[in-house]
């Protein structure tokens, strides 16, 4: 089951939910100081009814922040390129940005604020000291979205702080994904033991989609941050194999968009398909038939929809628009975890076999290392542009196997720099006593 959006989640929410938290108290007060009917003053958002409202504009940052970090993570992994005419572009793409980078500093902004409208609606909502199914799902809501912040904060960047500290290591900052996540896991199970008691579908229906969600999420980075017993067990709490969590987007205002159109379109797109992805003739990954020209006028092959977007067919390959969603949870990805953390074997082998299938693939006979290296491709194959990517790359690459692009660049003379994770910008550092 997943969580389709809330009819009020429209343009005014998304700016409304930007406006109730911000990175700094500063920051806060110069939100609040602007006069807008759509906008709610401080005092407001200690009423009890906006609690819904705190919720909606939590997930909306998150979409918006989860889309930026899809497209731009996979353009510092090996899932794409941006042949750009911008400076700024061009140097993240050749993994040679420092911390003056725009589309770096995009990334960090959008996913701090997101963990931080979760973290401010968290308080909030205790202090509304609703002991409601709803409040209460609610609350489990902000913690287990936060939590995804935490985790994406933690697979991207080299470290980050959180409301002005020192920089936190990936494992510190997946840590505390894990541990909003059980905070998450802890609520969700109680309405979900009362509501059985009950029989109450609704309230248990919701509370067992957030638990899946949760336990996802906590597999993820249990995963990344190399506890493998931690994330097996929780990936194995997912017994719904079909369980799946999406991202929505809309043609409702540009912030709604899919980040990956523009990126895509039709007339001079700059996103192109890294060549470790290209002519694998794999029904996940579609390509076009020719290439276009990009933006500099280039020959490029821009992604299609791959198949954990929204609109994917196994036959009938289609562009990614602005409307196109995105899956960032699923059952598959625990069973992903299990099978992974359980090693080579036959039913790795078997698991395999059966990802190649979907992708149109005949079965391999594969053991060892070999086994392991056809798993990681498969891996790579079903999540391409989902933002697992470059977590996955970094983990590689510390147990010794290097996947990342190197030598020449697919449209540039230059070769591939050695930036290998997003970095604090500027902006965060001129402003934190601890850099």
């Amino acid at each position: 089951m997943a969580l389709r959006p809330h009819p009020v989640w429209t343009t005014r929410c998304l700016a409304l939910g930007a406006a109730l938290v911000a990175l700094s108290p500063s920051g806060c007060r110069k939100v609040l100081e602007v006069t807008n009917s759509a906008s709610l003053e401080e005092p407001q958002l200690a009423d009890p009814a906006v609690e819904q409202f705190l919720v909606n504009g939590v997930i909306g940052e998150f979409q918006f922040a989860y889309a930026a970090y899809a497209l731009w993570s996979g353009v510092l992994a090996d899932e794409t390129f941006a042949d750009h005419p911008n400076l700024n572009i061009r140097d993240f793409s050749l993994h040679t940005f420092d911390d003056g980078s725009s589309t770096d500093s995009l990334v960090y902004a959008s996913l701090q604020r997101t963990r931080q409208a979760a973290d401010d609606a968290v308080e909030r909502i205790r202090k509304f000291d609703s002991v409601t199914p709803a409040s209460r799902l609610n609350l489990a809501r902000v913690l287990i979205y936060g939590a995804y912040a935490y985790v994406l904060l933690g697979e991207g960047f080299c470290d980050a702080p959180v409301n002005v500290s020192a920089p936190l290591s990936p494992a510190e900052l997946l840590t505390r994904a894990v541990a909003r996540f059980d905070e998450g896991i802890a609520v969700a199970t109680a309405v979900r033991t009362e509501a059985a008691a009950s029989s109450a579908s609704a309230s248990l229906a919701a509370a067992q989609d957030l638990l899946f969600l949760a336990y996802v999420g906590a597999a993820r980075a249990s995963l990344k941050k190399g506890d493998l017993v931690q994330a097996r067990a929780y990936a194995s709490l997912v017994t719904n194999g079909s369980y799946e969590r999406w991202a929505y987007y809309s043609s409702n205002s540009v912030r709604e968009n899919n980040a990956f159109q523009i990126g895509v379109r039709s007339s001079m797109p700059f996103l192109g398909m890294q060549p470790a992805f290209q002519n694998l003739n794999d029904l996940r990954v579609p390509q076009p038939a020719v290439p276009r020209p990009s933006l500099r006028s280039n020959p490029i092959l821009p992604p299609l929809r791959p198949s954990m977007f929204s609109g994917w067919s196994p036959t009938s390959p289609a562009p990614i628009d602005v409307a196109t969603h995105i899956r960032f949870a699923s059952g598959l990805e625990a069973r992903y975890i299990i099978t992974e953390v359980d090693g080579p074997g036959p039913a790795m082998l078997a698991f395999v076999n059966g990802r190649r299938a979907v992708g149109g693939k005949a079965p391999v006979d594969l053991a060892g290392q070999a086994l392991l290296a056809e798993f990681r491709v498969q891996r790579g194959l079903d999540f391409y542009l989902t933002g697992q990517r470059l977590g996955d790359l970094r983990r590689y690459a510390a147990a010794g196997v290097d996947l990342f692009p190197t030598a020449k660049y697919p449209t540039l003379p230059e070769v591939y720099g050695s930036m290998h994770c997003l970095i604090v910008p500027r902006s965060e550092k001129a402003g934190n006593p601890h850099y």
